[in-house]
């Protein structure tokens, strides 16, 4: 990105904004006192369904890893954000695990889970990009943003 680590993890670390930059989030809130660290949980609100996230690491300006549950047919998924600095850009990372729901019968939908993932998130750390380099928030088909390299 276009920012400097410390702008990148103003916006990131601001997780109660998530709505912001993730067009399937209609809203978003944390359930603990504290909207910071480890503990934390934020609650995702989407068309269908909520997810609940639980923040398990957190390193100040660096990194983060939450583990999400309740969306449909996933026992759980996890997390991690990571930001570098490469001269005045920020590389920014994901890493995300999940675990599907039903035993043997789960397992077979991971092909499909896998295509999902692979086309239906091509772009998706481009609205981000554009809230961290804007200030603003991200409105609209990220489909329509410039596309975000997904690895260097």
């Amino acid at each position: 990105m276009d920012a400097t680590p410390k702008r990148v993890w103003h916006y990131l670390s601001a997780v109660e904004n998530i709505h912001l930059w993730v067009p399937a989030i209609n809203r978003a809130w944390c359930e603990t006192e504290t909207s910071r660290g480890i503990g934390t949980e934020r609650v995702c609100e989407l068309d269908k369904f909520s997810v609940r996230e639980t923040f398990v690491e957190w390193d100040e300006g660096k990194s983060f890893k939450y583990v999400a549950t309740g969306a449909p047919m996933l026992k759980s998924a996890s997390n991690r954000w990571s930001l570098e600095a490469i001269g005045d850009q920020t590389l920014v990372t994901s890493y995300s695990e999940i675990v599907v729901k039903g035993g043997v019968f789960g397992r077979l939908r991971e092909p499909l889970i896998f295509l999902a993932t692979k086309f239906g998130f091509p772009n998706a750390l481009a609205p981000l990009k554009y809230h961290v380099e804007t200030g603003k928030p991200f409105e609209g088909d990220a489909k329509d943003l410039p596309l975000v390299p997904p690895f260097c």
